[in-house]
C-alpha cells in the first residue's frame, strides 16, 4: 500500500508539472561566436571545446529530462497502470505475466525491476526522441500530447505496450481498459517531457569554467546509469573530434526545410503505423 499511495504522489507531482509548465518551449543554446582578436592557432582548439560544451548539454538535458520522466512518469504511471488492472482482473491473482511478475503482488524489488528494465529504458528513448523532434511539434501545450500520441502509435503494437501477442492481455481484463490506460499515460508522458525539457532549457547553462561544478552534475547519473553512460562517452568523443557535426545537424532540423521534412516524416510513420496499431488495439479490447 504505501509503494501504491508513493507512485500515487510521483504521478500527481508529474501532472502539476504538465499544466504549471505546459506553454514552456525548448529553447536550444547557441554558442558565442569566437572573438575576433582569437590567435589562429587558437580557433581550431576553441571549437573543438565549444562543440563538447554544446553536446555536454545536450547530454544533460536528457539525463535530467529522462531519469525524471522515468520516476514520475513511466515509473510510478506505470506501476499505477499495474496495480489497476490486477484489480480488474481478480480471477488472475498469483498468475505469472509474461516478465515474470505476479499479478496482484506489488513488491520494492519487483517495483526496482520494473523501474530499471522497463521504466528508465522507455524513458530515456521516449526523452530522445523527443528531444529530436521538438521543433516538429505544434506550439504550445498541444506539442507534448501529439508527441506522446504520435510515439504511441508508431511504437506500442511493436515494442509495448500494446503488443497484440503479449499473452498478459490473456490473463488481465478488460482489454478496452488496459488501451485507455496506456494511450492516457502516452499522452501525460509526453506532456511531462515538453514541460520540463522546456523548463530546464531556460535555466541549464552551457559549460564554462566559472559554472562547470553545476553543470557538470547532471553529469554524475550516466556513472549510476552504466550502458547509457557508456553511449553518452563515445558521443563525447565524436563531438570533440568532429566539432561541426552536432551544431551542423541541430541547425537543419529546425531550419524551415527540416521541419517541414521532419513533420511529413512523423506523419508518414503515423500513417504506416497506423494498420498494426489499429489491428493490436482491436485484437486486445476484444479479449
Amino acid at each position: 500500500m504505501v509503494l501504491v499511495i508513493g507512485c500515487g504522489v510521483l504521478l500527481v507531482v508529474a501532472l502539476v508539472i504538465c499544466v504549471a509548465w505546459g506553454r514552456e518551449a525548448l529553447v536550444e543554446p547557441q554558442l558565442p561566436p569566437v572573438p575576433g582578436p582569437a590567435a589562429p592557432a587558437s580557433r581550431p582548439r576553441r571549437r573543438h571545446r565549444d562543440g563538447l560544451r554544446l553536446y555536454a548539454w545536450w547530454a544533460s538535458m536528457l539525463l535530467v529530462v529522462g531519469t525524471a520522466s522515468g520516476l514520475l512518469v513511466t515509473g510510478a504511471g506505470g506501476r499505477l497502470a499495474m496495480r489497476l488492472l490486477a484489480i480488474t482482473s481478480p480471477q488472475a491473482t498469483g498468475r505469472l505475466t509474461e516478465a515474470q511478475a505476479t499479478v496482484g503482488e506489488i513488491t520494492l524489488e519487483g517495483t526496482v525491476g520494473y523501474l530499471v528494465f522497463g521504466a528508465l529504458p522507455f524513458a530515456f528513448a521516449s526523452t530522445m526522441l523527443y528531444l529530436l523532434v521538438a521543433p516538429w511539434l505544434p506550439p504550445g501545450r498541444l506539442a507534448g500530447p501529439a508527441f506522446g500520441l504520435a510515439a504511441f502509435v508508431i511504437a506500442a503494437p511493436f515494442i509495448d505496450p500494446l503488443r497484440a501477442d503479449n499473452v498478459d492481455f490473456d490473463i488481465v481484463d478488460p482489454g478496452w481498459l488496459s488501451v485507455l490506460v496506456f494511450a492516457a499515460l502516452a499522452v501525460v508522458q509526453g506532456a511531462f517531457l515538453s514541460a520540463f525539457a522546456g523548463r530546464l532549457s531556460r535555466s541549464l547553462p552551457l559549460m564554462t569554467r566559472a559554472n562547470w561544478p553545476e553543470t557538470v552534475l547532471p553529469q554524475l547519473l550516466a556513472i549510476v546509469l552504466v550502458p547509457l553512460g557508456v553511449i553518452l562517452a563515445v558521443g563525447a568523443l565524436v563531438a570533440f573530434a568532429l566539432p561541426r557535426l552536432l551544431p551542423w545537424f541541430l541547425a537543419v532540423r529546425a531550419s524551415h526545410t527540416g521541419v517541414i521534412v521532419g513533420r511529413l516524416v512523423l506523419a508518414l510513420g503515423v500513417v504506416a503505423a497506423l494498420p498494426a496499431f489499429v489491428g493490436a488495439v482491436v485484437s486486445i479490447a476484444g479479449r
